[in-house]
């Protein structure tokens, strides 16, 4: 299943997303939930919120449009991985069934 989050992880339900996830799970991060996919601010370390998903295997991608918009390019971890708007209709026709958070 595809997963979808456009919120920040500072002000979501963020325990009970990873409670749902499992590994054959994708994460796909949009709007202002590409803040999930940034480095810590005293280092090359990725967050909290993203070890967790790299502890589970869920492999994230972040829509690189909302990185850009953000001005988060040089502080996205590069455990995420960046797509253009093709590859997000790639990843919806692979999953028929998402969840937005």
């Amino acid at each position: 299943m595809l997963y979808t989050i456009s919120t920040s992880p500072y002000y979501s339900d963020f325990d009970s997303l990873i409670s749902l996830l499992t590994e054959q799970d994708e994460v796909l991060l949009l709007q202002d939930g590409v803040l999930l996919g940034h480095k810590v601010s005293s280092g090359n370390e990725d967050n909290n919120f993203l070890m967790q998903l790299k502890d589970k295997g869920i492999q994230v991608f972040a829509l690189q449009n909302d990185v850009e918009a953000r001005g988060l390019m040089p502080y996205m971890s590069s455990y995420v991985r960046q797509i253009s708007y093709v590859d997000f209709v790639q990843l919806t026709v692979k999953h028929p069934q998402y969840f937005a958070w």
